[in-house]
């Protein structure tokens, strides 16, 4: 009766007036409230003219009892329409900005934020708790108002990109902002972007005028000649527009790698939970990355090759899918790029694809005589953590004004990257070239590692050191499989199985021997299977000498 009635409305608001379709609405929302607000919403939806709120009216008459609890309900709506303006976003998740006397505060609807603000709203006039099938009643209500009443607005978390410049949300009780630009940096009551919270989210130091980052290496473990390139990757997590690198810490136990991590952390995204244990799955990795600006693992032993390629989405971009429900063919999807950082005593970034998103820093082992207690450790930061956070910002700003001026003739794959520390690191006082050189150093280390954990690589390097130079090998699959099947190598349990299982190990590791000068290439198929050719290009150039140790004075020293 009522989609018949629905159908009628069209061109009809008198029908939601008549009596049996009155009796149908109440019989519905008495027995099934979901469906009520649903149909109650397409009648609204169908003739904007019609008057919803004189069907609800007619339904507590219809339905003697339910004045208390209907009255609650309506009261509730009013109260946070009243006080706040209803939105979504691009998925159509419905967003509440709520502004306030010192301050706006943003929340999705259906988040523990936002219905806290209401049942604290709800107090304040009513001296009245809310039951929570009112509470559910009432984000339904508000959901599908914001979904289909109000504008799309973008939301961020943490960090957004500006005209002039990058935005930080603080995450402090007054919801400030920093906003940072080539001439300087600046702090904002209320941000001109939308930022969002999660539960897990804490704030970020307030940064004071005598900034100093120089003061990071004094609660840190990082090495004099990688702290250029640890700066540069902090700076690029404020970076929303760019790819993430990876940070990988990697050191024996004793090397300082979890409060490394969580000093680090703490300068870009605070959280109740700093550091995470290994995840189980690929959904565990995009969940967190959904609730966090900053994905953080410690003490990783190991992941598999699907884990290392979700990494790789979240670096660049990307998301993850799964069904919503058993019950229906919807897809669930969580898209996001996040910037992360992992630590564990063996490198755990194993897979190419991986490795040219990674910035590897390995870090020293402490000698038990410089070892720090906890305590005087938590305190010290405590104390340094705003001038470290102030002077990062200096930096920030410095890098910005240099980087319009910064021109790579060669790029790396996290380009974006490579062009920032170039230009924090001539802000720091190197010389111009010199942060290139050692990322491409990084670079090349991170192709060896690569190469050293793949089974067809050992073999091959085994085979082409026995060959005469220059190297030129065409053949088909099943021809180098046979050659390399006779070379030894330490661990063949991921040895390929067959001529095609080869042919996609040497897709995968093909741009890992480019880099080393050796080209494997695919001719195409033949009547005796695929062709490859394997040819060398050019002779390895010596590794540069990274900065680091010399120069670097600017913002705070930056030596040993």
């Amino acid at each position: 009766m009522i989609e018949a009635a629905l159908v009628r409305l069209v061109d009809d608001v008198g029908v939601l007036a008549e009596e049996d379709v009155v009796r149908a609405f109440s019989i519905l929302k008495a027995t099934d409230l979901p469906d009520y607000l649903r149909l109650r919403h397409a009648a609204k939806k169908a003739n904007r003219d019609c008057s919803v709120t004189v069907l609800d009216k007619l339904v507590r008459d219809e339905l003697p009892g339910s004045d208390d609890d209907v009255s609650a309900l309506d009261e509730l709506v009013a109260l946070a329409r009243a006080q706040c303006q209803l939105h979504h976003d691009a998925d159509r998740n419905a967003v509440a900005v709520i502004p306030m006397p010192t301050r706006r505060e943003v929340w999705r609807v259906y988040s523990s934020g936002f219905e806290e603000w209401l049942r604290a709203a709800y107090w304040r006039a009513k001296e009245m708790g809310v039951p929570e099938t009112t509470m559910k009643s009432a984000l339904a209500t508000l959901a599908a108002a914001g979904i289909n009443d109000g504008d799309e607005i973008e939301v961020h978390v943490r960090a957004a990109r500006c005209d002039d410049g990058y935005l930080i949300d603080l995450a402090d009780e007054q919801w400030q902002a920093i906003h940072v630009t080539s001439q300087g940096w600046r702090m904002v009551n209320e941000s001109p972007v939308y930022f969002t919270r999660t539960p897990s989210m804490r704030p970020l130091p307030m940064p004071v005028a005598d900034g100093d980052v120089g003061l990071l290496w004094q609660h840190t473990n990082i090495p004099a000649h990688s702290r250029v390139m640890v700066l540069a990757w902090l700076l690029d997590c404020f970076r929303p527009n760019t790819a993430f690198p990876v940070l990988e810490l990697v050191g024996e136990q004793g090397s300082a790698k979890s409060t490394t991590q969580s000093v680090l952390r703490s300068l870009v995204d605070p959280n109740k939970v700093m550091l995470r244990g290994r995840p189980k799955t690929v959904e565990d990795v995009f969940v967190a990355a959904a609730n966090n600006w900053l994905v953080s693992y410690e003490n990783l032993s190991g992941l598999t090759p699907e884990q290392q390629d979700a990494f790789c989405t979240l670096a660049t971009g990307g998301g993850f899918a799964s069904r919503q429900l058993y019950t229906n063919g919807e897809e669930h999807v969580m898209e996001t790029k996040r910037p992360v950082v992992l630590n564990g005593i063996a490198v755990v970034a194993t897979r190419p694809d991986l490795i040219d998103r990674v910035i590897h820093v390995d870090l020293p082992t402490i000698p038990a005589d410089a070892r720090r207690d906890d305590a005087d450790t938590h305190a010290g930061w405590e104390r340094d953590q705003p001038k470290v956070f102030a002077g990062l910002l200096d930096l920030f700003s410095a890098a910005l004004a240099i980087l319009p001026t910064v021109k790579l003739t060669q790029k790396q794959r996290m380009a974006d990257y490579e062009r920032l520390g170039e230009a924090v690191a001539r802000a720091l006082g190197f010389a111009p070239g010199e942060f290139q050189q050692q990322y491409a150093e990084l670079v090349r280390a991170g192709i060896d590692r690569a190469l050293e954990s793949n089974a067809v690589a050992q073999a091959l390097d085994k085979y082409l050191a026995e060959r005469v130079l220059p190297i030129n090998w065409q053949g088909t699959a099943g021809q180098l499989y046979d050659l390399l099947n006779t070379h030894s190598i330490p661990d063949r349990s991921s040895w390929p199985r067959s001529p095609k299982g080869l042919s996609d190990q040497l897709r995968r590791i093909a741009p890992a021997y480019r880099a080393k000068g050796i080209d494997i290439t695919h001719l195409g198929h033949s009547r005796e299977g695929a062709r490859w050719r394997i040819a060398q290009t050019r002779s390895q150039t010596n590794p540069a000498t990274p900065p680091g140790i010399e120069g670097g004075t600017r913002y705070g020293a930056h030596r040993e």
